[in-house]
């Protein structure tokens, strides 16, 4: 009997596109991940999370208030239990998930590996002879790091594991966002993803057809 895979969608965008009217630079990478969860719930049919939103209120403002940590930093909406998300960032970019139940998603920007001690500290014995034999070490570093993040983020424990000895989850699944960046979701059932890129336009298009402001 086939499982019925549960639904995971995927939103992508950059930050400069999505933050444009943003003075505070060292907040922008913060206000895209919220904007774009802003744009996935109401995509998603999550309208009800913005019911108490008031039209001077701006999105990522008011998504700051209704989010909630638990105890190890995982972030949740108390007063809307079947809105389960994750949101990642890295340098110029921002991702968020959706789900049904808990995801883990994480992305990072491909880059050089400056410490052969770190791939040590955080890869498996087999995953460390994998990066070697690469071609490409760098990006198979990247991919093997995003999945365990996003492992982590899952469980909402973060970095206070052995990431040599971390256990995989029932389910996860690699992606490539954009040329220079890998990413990883991850769940605790078998799930299926819808990916989606949001450009500022989408977005504001999205907001004022929705909510009728930003």
């Amino acid at each position: 009997m086939k499982q019925d895979r549960a639904v995971i969608h995927i939103y992508t965008g950059r930050v400069q596109e999505l933050t444009e009217d943003c003075v505070k630079e060292n907040k922008r990478q913060s206000i895209c991940g919220l904007r774009l969860l802003a744009y996935a719930l109401l995509d998603t049919g999550h309208k009800e999370v913005f019911c108490e939103k008031n039209p001077e209120e701006e999105v990522a403002e008011y998504l700051t208030g209704r989010i909630k940590r638990r105890a190890q930093g995982k972030p949740y909406f108390p007063a809307y239990s079947s809105a389960f998300f994750n949101i990642s960032h890295t340098g110029e970019y921002a991702a968020c998930a959706v789900a049904e139940a808990e995801c883990g998603l994480d992305i990072q920007r491909v880059q050089p590996i400056k410490r052969e001690r770190l791939l040590q500290r955080t890869l498996s014995e087999a995953e460390y002879r994998l990066v070697l034999k690469s071609e490409d070490r760098d990006r198979t570093f990247c991919c093997l790091w995003t999945q365990k993040e996003s492992f982590l983020k899952l469980t909402g424990e973060g970095l206070t594991r052995d990431l040599r000895t971390l256990e995989k989850p029932v389910w996860y699944e690699p992606f490539t966002p954009f040329e220079q960046v890998e990413g990883c979701i991850s769940a605790d059932s078998l799930s299926s993803c819808v990916y989606k890129k949001v450009t500022g336009e989408v977005y504001r298009e999205k907001l004022l057809a929705e909510l009728g402001s930003l």
